[in-house]
């Protein structure tokens, strides 16, 4: 591939459409998943703690658990325009618009790895 020719990317809806060189599909960040459990506690032993407990205490716990979902940041992933392979921005990479899609940086694909591509107002170059 010419280092000087420009390839037109094309957004496609779903990953699985990544045929050509090129296209793309933009993945929004996940926000975190909450889990708030409700657990009940037991009631302390003796007559006095009992009665204390019964009108004053606490009778649940909750437990809060934070789930990461993938993925925490914007993502792209475009077909590398040599071996035809998916390549996804990392967050050193940054978006900059998606229409026309522009990144803020080159992408080098994980399969080739040494062909390295940036895509500046819809073109995708090789670098």
């Amino acid at each position: 591939m010419d280092a000087v020719q420009a390839i037109p990317v094309r957004r496609v809806e779903h990953s699985e459409d990544l045929a050509a060189p090129g296209d793309y599909v933009f993945i929004a960040k996940r926000e975190q998943k909450v889990i708030i459990e409700k657990r009940p506690l037991l009631p302390p032993e003796g007559f006095l703690k009992r009665l204390w407990w019964n009108l004053f205490a606490e009778k649940y716990e909750l437990k809060q658990t934070i789930e990461n979902v993938w993925p925490d940041h914007d993502t792209v992933i475009v077909n590398c325009p040599v071996c035809k392979s998916p390549s996804a921005t990392t967050d050193r990479q940054t978006i900059m618009s998606l229409d026309p899609l522009t990144l803020d940086g080159t992408l080098t694909c994980p399969y080739c790895q040494t062909v390295s591509f940036g895509i500046t107002d819809g073109k995708l170059t090789t670098a």
